[in-house]
């Protein structure tokens, strides 16, 4: 089971992949400070599904639940510990 640190260094390097950028970046607005438009928000959803073996529902799908790293985190931490 993963614990918050391997699920930040995750969603860290899935998304410096997907954005060309270094793994090594502060908690910002993954909008304004990334780039993550609509088109890389939907990849890099279907990335994290991928990897950590999950399916969002659509109620999921919310800006503010993918508006920060720490956000994502909360969310795929709730859908992997789903009884915390």
């Amino acid at each position: 089971m993963m614990d918050r640190q391997e699920v930040d260094k995750q969603v860290r390097a899935n998304l410096a992949a997907q954005l060309r950028i270094s793994a090594d970046f502060p908690d910002m607005d993954l909008l304004a400070d990334h780039g993550l438009d609509s088109l890389a928000s939907v990849q890099f959803t279907i990335d994290l599904e991928d990897t950590f073996g999950i399916v969002f529902e659509d109620e999921d799908i919310a800006f503010e639940r993918f508006a920060t790293i720490r956000s994502v985190v909360d969310l795929l931490l709730e859908k992997l510990l789903p009884s915390r």
